[in-house]
């Protein structure tokens, strides 16, 4: 990737790509679980990446801590933390590896417990710089384990300088084998045409990941354009409800016609054989007219809320002008069907609870969730520069007419007072942490100041009910947090990828969405 991202909303200055995971596709069909539970205790265990983590004096190695879920929650003893240099763990520590800079959860090996894949978008492969590869953690009776990790590179496509594969990740069964896939975005070259973006697909086994049988794919329903970034945004859900893993891939930088940056998003449809472009989609913000720079599809999360059967698409154009408010930011909402996602009965939202502002960058990052419990996937979309900086986080509940702003909520940093450039919601995840039935929320806050240490990352920790997310039980973590591994460092921007996994049939989504496909090498350094 040789272009300089600007802004995630056009008010920060270095790259935040929330994870999310980022989103969490749900159907009404009952299903074996999907979520991340690493040790199949039950209760959903949380990745987070630390992508600009120093491992000894080598800078911006990055870092992946976890902690496990427990009856009381998300828990600090017991957390592990891995590295490159983690015994077992393949490859080297170099800086600006950024390990953690993907995230993804799925059982990939279909032995009931869940694994984790990572991306390290900066690795070097043999002479080619910051190429990109995914490292595959493996779930056990005792968590993540290094036995049998793998490191794997691009499938279907030549390895490149600076694609920066892996630095997006969603998991989902795309053949139905019962084997959780993986799909992997890379700043690729299609062709002559610079930084176009492609989705890799390396499918599981038995014997985890494998490339053997993986595809290489570009954008459907459009030319590839030079800085796309194809990819830049992944979400997993059935959208035609054939029970095969479907996948929305966003390109925030895509061009409508003149309209520079509008943004779109394509979608490939699972199939026997994996996706296919057969019947793939291409779309453009609904509800709303493509406009310079809306970043529409920047961020992604599927879900199904209407209870229909079929998983929905929400999209994010955190850069979107509401009414003379500039970069207020928007949600579209696209429905599942059996001929899969349509433009009818498509809606826009705004943010819900408070005032619509300059640089909210409302939908920058997304997580699906039945947090009531109600049997309707419900939405939480982050606004990281809420009030000029320390983020919020809004949540529009589900209904049998789909998402709907009644009830709607927000919610500010809990366990902590609300700083300037917190950017509190530019990461969501979304799992059952306390094995309630209730799905929870975690949100990175990955600019917070821990103590005096500037930009060192926190997460957030909110817990569903009957009335939805609550602050009740509400927690706080950093790496200064009892039990949490490593230490809060400088700029280490804990929390600024999130892995919680899915629940339903083949929707294993950890997927990453939010800011377009970063150069990490732009991150200023200590």
């Amino acid at each position: 990737m040789r272009r300089i991202l600007v802004v995630l909303v056009l008010v920060l200055a270095f790259c935040v790509w929330p994870s999310g995971q980022r989103a969490m596709a749900m159907q009404a069909a009952p299903a074996r679980s999907l979520q991340a539970d690493f040790n199949n205790d039950g209760a959903a265990d949380l990745a987070i990446g630390v992508p600009f983590e120093w491992v000894g004096a080598v800078q911006d190695a990055g870092a992946v801590n976890v902690l496990y879920g427990s009856a009381g929650g998300l828990q600090g003893p017991g957390s592990q933390f891995f590295t490159q240099d983690t015994p077992g763990v393949p490859g080297t520590v170099d800086a600006q590896d950024n390990f953690g800079g993907g995230l993804a959860t799925g059982d990939f090996n279909r032995d009931g417990f869940a694994d984790l894949a990572v991306g390290v978008p900066g690795e070097d492969i043999g002479t080619i710089g910051s190429a990109g590869a995914v490292v595959a953690l493996y779930g056990s009776a005792g968590g993540l384990t290094t036995n049998g990790t793998q490191l794997l590179t691009q499938a279907g496509g030549a390895i490149e300088l600076n694609d920066a594969f892996g630095g997006v990740l969603a998991a989902g069964d795309f053949n139905h084998d019962g084997f959780a896939d993986l799909a992997a975005s890379a700043g690729e070259d299609v062709g002559s045409v610079p930084d176009a973006g492609a989705v890799s697909m390396l499918l599981g086994s038995s014997g985890g990941l494998t490339t053997v049988g993986g595809r290489l794919f570009t954008q459907v329903g459009g030319v590839p354009e030079a800085e796309d970034f194809f990819g830049d945004s992944l979400a997993v859900g059935d959208f035609d409800g054939d029970g095969f893993a479907d996948l929305a891939a966003g390109a925030g930088f895509e061009h409508i016609g003149s309209v520079i940056d509008a943004g779109a998003v394509s979608v490939l449809y699972g199939s026997s054989a994996g996706l296919t472009r057969a019947g793939g989609q291409l779309f453009v913000q609904v509800g709303g007219a493509a406009e310079l720079q809306d970043f529409f599809g920047s961020a992604l999360a599927a879900g199904d809320f209407d209870r229909d059967g079929f998983a929905d698409l929400a999209a994010g154009a955190s850069g979107e002008d509401v009414a003379s408010v500039f970069d207020a930011g928007a949600v579209s909402v696209l429905y599942g069907s059996s001929a899969g996602l349509t433009r009818a009965g498509a809606r826009l939202f705004t943010q819900v609870a408070s005032p619509v502002e300059s640089g909210d960058g409302f939908g920058a990052a997304l997580a699906a969730g039945d947090f009531d419990r109600d049997g309707f996937a419900d939405l939480a979309a982050g606004a990281s520069g809420e009030d000029g900086g320390p983020g919020a986080v809004s949540v529009l509940f589900g209904s049998s007419a789909g998402l709907t702003r009644a009830g709607g909520q927000l919610f500010t940093q809990v366990g902590g007072a609300p700083e300037g450039i917190d950017r509190f919601g530019a990461s969501l995840a979304a799992a059952d942490f306390d094995h309630d039935g209730f799905t929870d929320l975690a949100a990175g806050a990955p600019f917070e100041t821990v103590g005096s240490i500037r930009e060192a990352g926190a997460v957030s920790v909110l817990y569903g009910s009957g009335g939805g997310l609550t602050r009740v039980g509400g927690q706080l973590f950093t790496q200064n947090s009892p039990g949490v591994a490593s230490s809060a460092e400088a700029l280490d921007n804990f929390g600024l990828t999130l892995a919680a996994g899915g629940l339903g049939p083949g929707t294993a989504s950890a997927a990453q969405s939010g800011t377009p496909t970063p150069n990490l090498n732009t991150r200023p350094r200590r």
